[in-house]
């Protein structure tokens, strides 16, 4: 497969960004061709210049060697409105570019409340009505990740809030109707896409995914502590992921606060650290013995810091899932959360971990962190239960699932579409026209051309390097120009030998004329009468012709395509060395070719 992950901007700590990341690290793991697609920032700031990205077409494909995956860059800017969100810039007519030149044949989009899944919903409604009017066009499939999170009153002031209801309510529905898969990152996620307008057969479940193998392999524990000055005998519990109110980290600080007397208890803080928010968390911090704030670290120090911890702990107002919380547990440590969002599917309370009574509950999250420090064979029972319950979310195992649906979706939609069964790796479909029952497609190296006229099905295959000459031909009906003019000489020569067909036909014309107060014109209708046949018969001869092009291919077959289709035959000219084009050759018609061949 071939596939393009779609997310608005990368980061080395965000976690619907990292999941993208890992998701096109894993495919391509597998063997599969994946590409992210993404803005041209990194954390919020551009790492290339959105002059370039134009002056390259909309686009720039390189390999990031930090992401460890090949990215490819897309003109875009930030935005204004919505918050945190990114906008890309010409996005259709960039994505079209993208799926031709790399030959995409799956789309995956992430995130909500930016136009980037909007874009793509438009892109993809696009290819499927020109499929359903007969245009060919290889497989693709569309699948979007929400990470879906409801507008809480909690969290948004309400311009925010109600934008995002607006956008939940208005865009994402459009997006559940195109797209072939619905990636949720818990069944509560799946309810919420359900009552949205998911179809039930498009839910995959997806829990976000961790790499458990970089967790278990890098970083060194002890030049850890030793780095951030962490003291080698303090019970560590740590809070990873950005630092913003939706965290809700200064709840944690009063957890802090509470056991400040606790000196084998030390609460760790590591995650990006911007805005006014976070300066706020770092003050108090500072003002905390048993707090060390890290701010952003490495993958390795973050290997290092989730295997060394005596519990992770996260009191988030708001939570789709929680891709950290899961790293803390594929290594065997518990974790203390509010239990909002999709952390009450993935933690057990008294199991693999314990939940408070929600985000604000800093008493209970102090009870809990004193009874796994004073309880060693509690908090191991509770790990080793951690440990089994996040192995179901390895990345590795959640994108193998994945792309075995896929390739199940892409199968059955090459089964669905005859003309294109068969087509090479290499070959790709460039256009495709409809006229009159007759699709025509141009590829990289042939024309397919189908014909549905009469209940056919009939395809046919021509070679570019195969085409010899491309002749205008004008196809024409003599029958009925012949069938006017005998009518004609008919009624004139009935005339001449006085036999008075005609004049019978005189008192009903002159009956209807007069009920139009045109009684006067009876003789002059009468007169030219017996011309009026072969008049029908010239314009219906006029309005027949069928001009086109006689294409002649092989050893000796024609095949000809109305006029319709003259720009498939300019492509197809284009694509060869050779002047397929010959001059006009009048004396010739459609029917003498066919005929011939």
């Amino acid at each position: 497969m071939r596939i393009g992950v779609i997310m608005y901007q990368t980061s080395l700590t965000k976690g619907q960004e990292l999941v993208a990341q890992r998701m096109v690290k894993e495919f391509r793991r597998l063997g599969h061709d994946a590409f992210l697609i993404t803005s041209i920032y990194q954390d919020s700031k551009p790492v290339i210049s959105a002059e370039e990205v134009k002056r390259r077409g909309g686009y720039v494909h390189v390999y990031d060697r930090d992401l460890g995956i090949p990215v490819i860059r897309v003109s875009s800017d930030d935005t204004t409105w919505p918050p945190r969100r990114i906008s890309f810039v010409d996005f259709v007519g960039v994505l079209t570019s993208i799926v031709d030149d790399l030959k995409l044949n799956v789309i995956i989009t992430h995130s909500t409340l930016w136009n980037g899944p909007e874009e793509v919903v438009k892109f993809v409604a696009w290819r499927k009505r020109m499929a359903a009017g007969g245009a060919p066009r290889t497989p693709l499939i569309f699948c979007h990740m929400s990470h879906f999170q409801d507008a809480s009153d909690e969290r948004y002031a309400i311009a925010e809030r109600s934008y995002r209801e607006a956008w939940n309510n208005v865009i994402l529905p459009q997006i559940l109707a195109e797209a072939d898969l619905i990636l949720v990152t818990t069944p509560y996620e799946a309810a919420s896409m359900k009552k949205l307008g998911a179809r039930d057969d498009s839910l995959f479940l997806f829990p976000g995914g961790i790499n458990d193998e970089d967790i278990a392999t890098m970083g060194d524990v002890e030049q850890f502590r030793a780095k951030f000055k962490l003291p080698k005998s303090a019970n560590l519990v740590s809070c990873l992921g950005t630092v913003e109110e939706r965290k809700n980290e200064l709840e944690l600080l009063d957890v802090a606060k509470i056991l400040v007397n606790r000196h084998d208890v030390r609460f760790v803080i590591a995650g990006k650290c911007e805005g006014v928010y976070a300066d706020h968390v770092r003050m108090v911090a500072s003002t905390i013995p048993n707090v060390s704030v890290l701010g952003e670290v490495t993958d390795e120090d973050k290997a290092a810091l989730i295997r060394t911890s005596m519990a992770n702990i996260t009191l988030s107002r708001s939570e789709s899932l929680g891709i950290s919380q899961l790293e803390f547990m594929s290594a065997g440590v518990p974790v203390i959360t509010s239990g909002v969002g999709g952390q009450a599917w993935i933690v057990r309370d008294g199991s693999n971990g314990i939940i408070v009574d929600g985000p604000d509950d800093a008493a209970g999250a102090a009870r809990a962190v004193e009874r796994l420090a004073d309880h060693p064979r509690v908090r191991a029972r509770m790990g080793k239960a951690a440990s089994r319950a996040a192995s179901v979310y390895s990345m590795t195992r959640l994108v193998y699932n994945l792309s075995k649906r896929l390739e199940a979706e892409i199968k059955k939609r090459n089964d669905d579409m005859p003309a294109l069964k068969g087509m090479p790796e290499d070959e790709r479909i460039i256009e495709a026209w409809v006229h009159k029952g007759q699709n025509v497609a141009a590829t990289s190296k042939r024309l397919i051309v189908r014909s549905v006229v009469g209940g056919n099905n009939e395809v046919t295959s021509v070679p570019y390097d195969e085409i010899s000459n491309i002749v205008p031909y004008s196809e024409v009906h003599w029958a009925v120009l012949g069938i006017g003019a005998a009518a004609t000489m008919a009624l004139v020569a009935q005339r001449i030998a006085g036999l008075g067909l005609l004049s019978r036909l005189a008192p009903p014309v002159s009956n209807a004329l007069a009920s139009f107060g045109l009684a006067g014109l009876t003789g002059t209708l009468m007169t030219v009468l017996p011309f009026i046949p072969v008049a029908l018969g010239a314009l219906i001869f006029g309005l027949a012709i069928n001009r086109g092009f006689v294409v002649q291919y092989g050893t000796s077959r024609r095949l000809f395509l109305p006029g319709k289709f003259i720009k498939a035959l300019r492509l197809a000219d284009k694509l060869t060395p050779n002047d397929l084009f010959a001059g006009e050759d009048s004396g010739a018609t459609v029917a003498q070719a066919a005929s011939a061949s």
